[in-house]
């Protein structure tokens, strides 16, 4: 074997191990979340993701369709993909920016149903 190929197989197992680092499976447990069903009703969400900022990049325009939406489907709940809080992130529940990005922004009144943040 020539000092090359070694180098050659010394990177490739280099490369593997990392690989097989990045798409080991994940070992922590994740939330079960429930959400009661109508009487075989069937379920009616909304799905949302990297919804802009600050009623910015036509956050505020969407958030009005969506009201619109929800009001005519009669929504069970709004599920939210994540890229919500970009930049900083949130500091705490009463963070200035989730008053900003989010409390005052998705305000219709049909929008007033539990929303499962993804981030």
């Amino acid at each position: 074997m020539t000092m090359a190929m070694a180098v050659a197989l010394a990177l490739l197992a280099v490369m593997l191990a990392a690989l097989s680092w990045c798409v080991s499976p994940a070992t922590a447990e994740l939330t079960r979340l429930e959400h009661p069903v109508k009487d075989g009703a069937p379920l009616r969400l909304l799905v949302v993701g990297d919804w802009g900022r600050k009623a910015a990049y036509n956050q505020s325009r969407v958030a009005q369709q969506m009201g619109e939406v929800a009001e005519e489907m009669e929504i069970d709940f709004v599920v939210s993909t994540g890229d919500n809080f970009l930049e900083d992130g949130l500091a705490a529940v009463d963070d200035k920016a989730f008053h900003e990005s989010f409390v005052d922004v998705y305000t219709a009144q049909s929008l007033q149903k539990p929303w499962y943040l993804g981030n």
